[in-house]
């Protein structure tokens, strides 16, 4: 089988798509496919350049829902190919959030649906014909399946989760030096919708623009992971912080607790005080080993191997 992975041009992200498309090309690799990846910085340079690797491929993976699944979705459609769009976040309310500053939730922006400018009204009539053509729509979670069900009506579509990449946990002698001070880590790009200002606030050590490696190397010596972003959904960061044994605090608007229920505090982005009393709690030396325990007792992982597995047999039936 010939397989195009289309993604991104993003180098830098967690788990982001770039690692998605190194990894799961070994893997399909492995099961005796040809695969080639390609690599967009732009919807405009997807739609322009996506057509010979599609007249090539048999199967077709998007690693995100515009930028290059519109695209995809399109030439899938057109040359007949089976095209499975990976939903990891939400575009058009990530388009939102950063160009006005509004701190809203997911839930809370399809729930109102505040006024769009007319870039935003394009993305959200392009999101439904993709998701209207697609052959399979794979969900990091059921909690964002759930509230696209009710904005996008894709109940009639073929959609599933197929889980982020769960690193297995590391032993505890390569996770057992926190920082003195008990510091919360958080990396990632600082846009608003990370609720930067909260974390300023807060004393959150903030990483931004550093290497993969440099990242987890920073998680293995913290104290705790947080992520305080108005919506995060299943976040890569969070869930490498795990797999080093470290506790969290994050936002409630997520779907993570579907795979973590007991590793650290939920919390409402937008509640200050909230968030400080998780915060302080954690730092209690008690609560921090309970947290830590529930980490130790869900022992999960889900492998790239298995995720590529998950893919082909998708491919199967649709």
């Amino acid at each position: 089988m010939k397989i195009l992975i289309a993604t991104g041009l993003e180098k830098s992200d967690i788990g982001g798509p770039f690692q998605y498309a190194h990894n799961l090309k070994a893997e399909f690799e492995k099961l005796g496919n040809k695969v080639k990846v390609a690599k967009y910085g732009s919807i405009e340079g997807t739609f322009l350049g996506i057509w010979p690797h599609a007249v090539w491929a048999d199967k077709i993976l998007a690693l995100d829902t515009f930028s290059v699944g519109v695209p995809a979705v399109l030439a899938g459609k057109l040359l007949g190919k089976k095209t499975i769009v990976r939903v990891g976040g939400d575009f058009l309310w990530s388009a939102y959030v950063n160009r006005t500053g509004v701190s809203i939730t997911l839930p809370e922006f399809y729930k109102s649906m505040p006024a769009l400018n007319t870039k935003e009204k394009i993305i959200f009539h392009l999101y439904r014909w993709a998701i209207r053509n697609a052959g399979f729509l794979a969900f990091n979670t059921e909690w964002q399946r759930s509230i696209w069900e009710k904005t996008y009506d894709i109940s009639y579509v073929k959609s599933g989760v197929v889980r982020n990449f769960i690193p297995a946990r590391h032993k505890i002698g390569e996770s057992a030096n926190p920082d003195s001070g008990k510091n919360f880590l958080w990396a990632g790009r600082v846009i608003p919708e990370k609720n930067p200002g909260m974390l300023r606030s807060l004393g959150v050590d903030i990483v931004t623009g550093e290497a993969h490696a440099r990242v987890l190397e920073k998680i293995k010596n913290s104290y705790a992971v947080t992520s305080l972003a108005f919506t995060d959904i299943c976040p890569n960061f969070v869930i490498e912080g795990i797999s080093f044994g470290k506790p969290f605090v994050m936002t409630r608007e997520t779907g993570l607790d579907e795979i973590f229920p007991k590793g650290g505090i939920f919390v409402d982005p937008l509640d200050e005080k909230q968030i400080k009393e998780a915060m302080q709690s954690l730092r209690d030396e008690n609560t921090y080993n309970k947290y830590t325990d529930g980490i130790k007792s869900l022992n999960l992982s889900h492998s790239w191997a298995r995720m590529a597995e998950e893919f082909l047999s998708i491919w199967k039936k649709i």
